[in-house]
């Protein structure tokens, strides 16, 4: 049993990076933006705070999904915390959103969940796979973010070969995700991205 529970506390760390493709089909997300848009290369002093809002919402879909991940690992395996992600995670981005004043996603090339596709302001930076955090300017001054996840060691055990992800875990997967392609990725691969939405701040 120590082995397996050694497993879990892997799995909880990996979960830190691997929260792509968990939560549900995304309708639309954001603007009409076309996919050729420029990245910013300086910010404005509203711009910044845009971003600086951005990247607080991140934070806090990472942490709130951090913690019910963990929890539900502890409690019923990581083959079951599957589902957890599945259903709990729009809930959370949507709230987070809501209490925000901000869209939030995350997307990659290789989706575990086809849905998640990304918004058009950042599509050809995602197809491109760009290794640092992007910012474009929106319509009405809103402000895209596009934040990088890189894999690490442990998120193997959900995102690597097939020897590497446990047989629970792939059938998990499979039951879950059956257009799964988030798998066969190395430690220090771009795994995927955050992407964030904020409109213009009320001065």
């Amino acid at each position: 049993m120590l082995w397996k529970f050694s497993i879990y506390i892997m799995l909880i760390l990996s979960a830190q990076l691997t929260f792509i493709g968990c939560q549900k089909p995304q309708t639309n997300p954001g603007s009409s933006i076309g996919k050729n848009v420029q990245p910013l290369v300086t910010l404005t002093g509203g711009q910044q705070k845009q971003k600086e809002l951005a990247i607080a919402a991140k934070e806090k879909l990472f942490q709130s999904l951090l913690g019910e991940l963990t929890e539900s690992m502890g409690e019923n395996g990581p083959g079951k915390s599957i589902s957890v992600c599945k259903t709990r995670a729009p809930e959370i981005a949507a709230a987070i959103g809501k209490e925000t004043g901000v869209r939030i996603g995350r997307t990659s090339i290789k989706l575990r969940n086809p849905g998640n596709r990304p918004p058009d302001w950042a599509v050809s930076f995602v197809t491109n796979q760009i290794e640092n955090e992007v910012e474009v300017e929106l319509p009405e001054n809103g402000l895209g973010v596009l934040l990088p996840i890189r894999l690490k060691a442990t998120c193997t055990l959900c995102h690597g070969t097939d020897d590497q992800v446990m047989p629970e875990v792939r059938a998990a997967i499979a039951t879950d995700y059956p257009e799964d392609q988030a798998t066969g990725f190395a430690e220090g691969d771009l795994r995927g991205y955050f992407w964030v939405e904020v409109p213009k701040l009320q001065d």
